[in-house]
């Protein structure tokens, strides 16, 4: 997890305790987040469905946030294929 100005890189590999502490941190600053996005999205694999969880949460609260994986259907994972998102607004 690193944050660069307005945009959170997330490794997609957290294990549950890092998914978390991303909560933690992402809850305080949520209003200066811009962009969330993967930097190891074509070499690792999700470790946990909580990752994805907490990411449509911070979605739903924020719709303005940009997140290319949410954005940009659909989505390849290395290991689990497709994976297509829908949206009810």
């Amino acid at each position: 997890m690193y944050i660069d100005g307005d945009i959170l890189e997330l490794d997609i590999d957290m294990d549950l305790e890092e998914v978390k502490a991303l909560r933690d941190f992402v809850k305080d600053r949520l209003e200066y987040i811009e962009e969330i996005k993967f930097v190891n999205e074509k070499e690792a694999s999700p470790l946990s469905s909580a990752l994805f969880q907490l990411l449509y949460c911070v979605k739903l609260s924020k719709p303005a946030i940009k997140m290319d994986f949410f954005d940009k259907p659909p989505y390849e994972l290395k290991n689990y294929g497709t994976m297509y998102w829908i949206f009810h607004e």
